[in-house]
């Protein structure tokens, strides 16, 4: 930031842009938000603040103005490890409620639907419980009515009563307790409470129960239950929930039993997860292990369900029509696992549906609008393609910030100020038209948008735009040009009005690469120049034969939830990875290995041709990078590991002993040992933020003395990580691998930055670079194959690259793709941006929509005819684009 003087005006649609890492985050996030965080939480006690998280004071002289804010952040929204979107969405909350009060409890063991039992009935099976072996053997036995479920307090007013009506057994949160000695409990947790009637002896027990029955129904309004004195529950008894045919009974229901999260609703097996786990087999406490979603088995007991049987066996009653149509189901009923599978049309459409009596109606009446309001949102800002149990950490970062976003379009707030971060990230050009009047109608309620964005037809809907540069890093931060669309496209100054001007010509290199003759499965040709995928059916795919030309920049486009990750990244990528393995010119299901991801989906293809001819597979993905403060852009790419090594060779160094472990900051050996390596010492003060100073001992580099006076071409450790990528490729040109890194950085556009900075500095756009360049790194020659001249071509998988990425950087990214494919790698690129899609010498249309109503190919060959086709969503953008 260059001491800017920004307006920013209230009740307008403001978008922040320019390039990447010219201080758009820092804006928007570092200092506006901040500080409107930092004064809201200065408004509480100091005693409460002790307990948030708070911000440090901005580096502002004076910013007034500011209305409460809301960050909705491109990070992906993990939750726990259980979220889903129905759980982010609150839609779970109102569905288990309804659930509760208006579900009919079926038996798991038999499915028949619940039923009231006469008092003969239930004292039968008392008796027969009893009589039972495990109740014999017990030294005590209970009879138990509930008093208290899930409900807070310190329920000392219960112990009162119990004792003054001559009762002296409760049972607290599973745990006996005699009532004199009742302590009062956590009035901030839920407890259950049970009042527990001793049967007495086991000559007794029969005669006490037949006396104590009525009054345990009575006082648990028609539930009780038999306990052993191990604390083991032997049997339910009810009145109105009993099973016809075993003449099991079952609990009262609440909203609970119907949460993965709670011991009452989750499968025992899995607690909740639908998978299991490695470290579940290692870890009793499943909270203490880290975030870990990925892999893992579906629970054989629920099926992936998440909940208890008893759980899963409460049903809804819906009209046949609607379900034969939707789920092409003979049954009436729909439990709440089978609701949370479907996208939030068909769920609307059961609700719509439902068969339920008079006390269901006035029930479903109050809970079925909240329901409907928030799908609705889903829908308005393109995610109507998701089934509301898919997981959230399986979400991309658009998705996550839309489902937050759809959040607070529900809760018709007013007069707030919403920072966003590129929300338009991984949208199709026809679901962004949706985005756009979403946030249109965030500001027509009264609200403030600040939106950090690059995407043109935003920009075009904004009423106020700020534009950031002219350069990344110390070369930006100055204020270029401010105003509407009209304003920025004439501003002299501004490299983003002059994109959005003049556009980039397509394509870029003034021609396409000419598309190799067409594939005969028949022909041996030594080289081949077709990689072929027939029927991929892996979930919502339909099959058909997908054509992707060698040595070609391959674009794959669609709508949201069209398949397209699925298409390449889940069956693609590791097919490709089983024909490297097997060195074989056809890869059919039968010769997967059983590590592979495909090995449990043995029909997600038919035939994979040609896949053998590629070294490796590299894959760029949307997931972020890590930042810690520790990570740096040298140490994330690789380069660090060889500069210490250079260092470690040094004559003095090899005399004093020293290793390339001692060349790190992380490390005891080298660092400084006062700040431990960071460079800055940390100060915690009460009831304030941290602050932090530069080390007194190693002026912030992070390095021992007895290090610094160890020299490379007259540069000691901490100078090097002190240079940027542009002086250090010079630099390091006698290394024929640091070259080569330094190279990358310097042709993405990141040369700007230090091989020092820390990590959490950068900007989204800056990040996502930063993890191109490690992965295209993986797939650079190796000294040996580049002095013998030896061609190992590699298959290139990106996903968005062009997420946090300015006009002029998507540009440079064009260009750096190009340089790929002309050294004969194969380049397929899943991308919403019409100026990448335009750039394709094969583009390839997945749809026609998300989700079921998506998976066909509807298009494969030149990008120029895909822009004619008729049944791509894609087309009418890419001719607007294409024809200026």
């Amino acid at each position: 930031m260059r001491n800017l003087d920004v307006r920013i005006p209230h009740g307008q649609f403001n978008v922040v842009t320019g390039v990447s890492g010219s201080g758009k985050s820092s804006l928007a996030f570092d200092i506006i938000f901040a500080e409107g965080q930092r004064r809201f939480l200065e408004s509480m006690s100091s005693y409460a603040r002790q307990f948030v998280e708070q911000l440090p004071r901005p580096d502002i002289d004076d910013l007034r103005g500011i209305p409460p804010t809301v960050a909705i952040e491109q990070r992906i929204t993990r939750g726990t490890r259980k979220s889903t979107v129905a759980t982010i969405t609150e839609v779970a909350q109102y569905l288990r409620l309804l659930y509760a009060k208006a579900g009919v409890q079926h038996s798991p063991t038999t499915g028949e639907p619940v039923a009231a039992q006469s008092m003969a009935s239930i004292k039968r099976r008392l008796s027969d419980a009893i009589d039972s072996p495990s109740a014999k053997q017990s030294s005590a036995l209970y009879l138990c009515a509930p008093l208290i479920r899930a409900r807070k307090g310190h329920h000392q007013p219960l112990a009162n009563w119990a004792e003054d009506h001559g009762y002296s057994l409760l049972r607290c949160d599973g745990e006996l307790v005699e009532v004199t000695n009742f302590e009062k409990l956590d009035r901030y947790r839920e407890h259950d409470i049970e009042l527990a009637l001793d049967l007495g002896k086991p000559a007794d027990r029969k005669d006490r129960a037949n006396v104590l029955l009525d009054e345990a129904l009575k006082l648990g309004k028609g539930s009780s239950f038999l306990l052993l004195g191990s604390g083991e529950l032997l049997a339910w008894f009810s009145t109105s929930r009993t099973d016809p045919v075993t003449g099991e009974a079952f609990p009262e229901l609440d909203p609970k039993h119907f949460s993965w999260n709670s011991p009452k609703g989750w499968c025992p097996t899995c607690r909740g997860h639908g998978m299991i786990h490695e470290w579940m087999l290692e870890h009793e406490d499943y909270e203490e292990i880290p975030d870990d979603v990925a892999g893992g088995q579906t629970c054989p007991e629920c099926s992936g369900e998440r909940l208890n049987t008893t759980s899963r066996a409460v049903r809804l009653p819906v009209k046949k029509a609607a379900i034969r149509k939707l789920l092409a189901s003979e049954a009436q009923t729909i439990s709440l696992p089978e609701l949370l599978a479907l996208p939030p049309a068909s769920l609307l459409t059961i609700l719509a549906n439902l068969k339920l009596d008079a006390r269901g109606k006035q029930i479903s009446e109050e809970i079925i609008p909240e329901v409907e309001e928030r799908l609705r949102f889903m829908d308005r800002v393109g995610l109507s393609y998701l089934t509301l149990d898919r997981a959230t950490a399986t979400l991309s970062g658009g998705e996550a910030q839309r489902i937050r976003l759809a959040a607070q379009l529900g809760s018709n707030l007013s007069g707030v100020l919403y920072v966003l971060d590129e929300p338009s990230i991984g949208l199709h050009a026809r679901d962004n038209d949706d985005l756009i009047h979403s946030l249109k109608h965030l500001r027509d309620q009264g609200n403030t948008l600040l939106v950090v964005e690059h995407d043109d037809e935003t920009m075009r809907a904004a009423d106020h735009i700020i534009d950031l540069g002219p350069g990344a890093g110390v070369n930006g931060g100055q204020l270029l040009a401010e105003g509407n669309y009209q304003t920025i496209i004439k501003a002299e100054k501004s490299l983003t009005g002059r994109l959005l001007r003049d556009g980039i010509p397509h394509p870029l290199r003034g021609q396409y690469r000419k598309l190799p003759p067409k594939w005969n499965p028949k022909s041996r040709a030594k080289e081949p120049s077709w990689l072929v995928l027939r029927e991929p059916r892996l979930r919502n795919l339909k099959g058909g034969e997908l054509r992707l030309p060698l040595e070609r920049l391959i674009m794959v486009s669609g709508v949201s939830g069209a398949g397209k990750s699925t298409l390449l990244r889940d069956l693609l990528h590791p097919a490709v990875d089983q024909a490297i393995q097997h060195e074989t010119r056809k890869l059919t299901p039968k010769m997967i290995a059983a590590q592979s991801p495909l090995a449990a989906t043995p029909d997600a293809f038919q035939e994979l041709f040609d896949g053998n001819v590629f070294r490796k597979v590299i894959e760029v993905d949307q997931a972020p990078i890590g930042k810690t403060p520790r990570s740096t852009p040298a140490t994330y790419i690789g380069a660090f590991d060889i500069i210490r090594n250079v260092f470690a060779t040094l004559p003095e160094a090899r005399m004093r002993g020293l290793t390339a472990g001692a060349f790190s900051f992380n490390t005891k050996g080298g660092r400084c040992e006062t700040c431990k390596g960071a460079g800055r010492i940390k100060l915690e003060m009460a009831f304030l933020p941290n602050s932090y100073q530069p080390c007194d001992e190693c002026n912030g580099v992070r390095y021992g003395k007895e290090l610094l006076d160890l020299r490379w071409k007259d540069k000691n450790i901490a100078d090097v990580l002190a240079m940027t990528f542009d002086e250090a490729a010079t630099f390091f040109d006698f290394h024929s691998r640091l070259s080569d890194l330094m190279g990358l950085m310097v042709e993405t556009g990141l040369g700007y930055l230090t091989l020092g900075q820390s990590s959490p500095t950068l900007s989204g756009g800056e990040a996502q670079r930063l993890k191109l360049v490690s992965e295209l790194a993986a797939g650079l020659p190796s000294f040996k194959e580049k002095s013998r001249n030896i061609l190992r071509r590699n298959l290139y998988i990106l996903e968005e690259p062009t997420i946090g990425l300015h006009l002029s950087d998507c540009q440079r990214l064009i260009e750096l793709l190009h340089r790929l494919v002309d050294q004969r790698h194969t380049v397929i690129v899943i991308e919403h941006n019409l100026d990448l899609i335009a750039e394709a010498d094969y583009a390839v249309e997945i749809g026609p929509q998300g989700g079921e109503n998506g998976g066909e190919i509807l298009y494969q060959g030149p990008v120029a005819k895909l822009a004619q086709a008729t049944n791509c969503p894609t087309a009418k953008y890419l001719k607007t684009l294409l024809n200026g």
